[in-house]
């Protein structure tokens, strides 16, 4: 695992497992590459369905690019190495698709903040009012970021107001910061609290709260093809298996990776 481009973008590489024979449309021996650029909260549910696509496409290694969407969709034009593009951000999947870059978005997965605290929760936090108090530690995502606006959408909602937030980049991040007890409370997503292992837990919150963070917190993804400028053989090879891992995203087994993640799979 490797960090890019100025530190923005996480970079996955996963091999590719080869067995028993090509796939019928692709030449024997013959290897390509697709590359995925994807936010962060994805990359649980991708993981998950790289695997499955790998093992039935030997020859074909798909790469995963993780970062802000925002960045990630700045970077695309011009890139050659990025097939699909996977948002926490409408803005920032509508901005691509409008300047030509990816075309045929699909809103795949919605995702949703919750009140999240060190294992154990020690400040015994139970619901969004505690966010008030001003013996805590708050951690909010920075608000240009799809989690932060979900958290402000969602206290908003709930008309909360802390007294004193610490931002920081992104869901993870804040996570970490909950795992090492460096703030007492967060609003994160569901899928960093499930990734954490048991060092993050949710907090037990009432139905109301749920409610709201089901209803008001929400972040929905979108997953489009990247626009390739190539042609020939090898271009028509690598469409089809772009085409191939979309489908995947949407199929069954796509929606149970998404459910693993705790990401709720949306009908197409």
């Amino acid at each position: 695992m490797n960090r890019s481009r100025g530190g923005s973008v996480l970079t996955i590489a996963l091999a590719c497992t080869v067995v028993g024979a090509c796939a019928a449309e692709e030449p024997e021996g013959a290897t390509m590459t697709i590359g995925i650029a994807a936010a962060p909260s994805l990359s649980a549910a991708f993981t998950e369905m790289i695997d499955l696509f790998e093992e039935e496409h030997p020859g074909v290694t798909v790469s995963l690019e993780l970062g802000r969407s925002d960045v990630l969709a700045a970077g695309l034009p011009g890139r050659d190495d990025i097939n699909i593009f996977a948002s926490a951000s409408e803005n920032a999947m509508q901005e691509v698709v409008n300047a030509g870059v990816a075309v045929d978005p699909r809103v795949f997965a919605r995702n949703h903040v919750v009140v999240a605290v060190p294992s154990g929760n020690p400040r015994r936090i139970t619901g969004l009012r505690d966010l008030e108090r001003p013996d805590l530690r708050v951690g909010l995502c920075a608000m240009d970021v799809p989690c932060g606006e979900a958290a402000e959408t969602l206290l908003s909602a709930a008309g909360v107001e802390p007294p004193g937030v610490e931002r920081d980049s992104g869901s993870r991040a804040l996570a970490a910061r909950l795992a090492d007890n460096d703030i007492d409370v967060g609003i994160v997503y569901r899928t960093d609290v499930a990734a954490s292992h048991g060092w993050v837990a949710q907090a037990e919150v009432d139905q109301r709260d749920r409610e709201l963070a089901q209803a008001a917190g929400t972040t929905r993804y979108s997953v489009a093809r990247v626009v390739r400028g190539e042609e020939g053989s090898d271009a028509e090879r690598e469409r089809a298996a772009t085409d191939d891992f979309l489908e995947l995203v949407i199929s069954d087994r796509g929606r149970r990776a998404l459910e693993d993640s705790g990401l709720a799979p949306l009908p197409q």
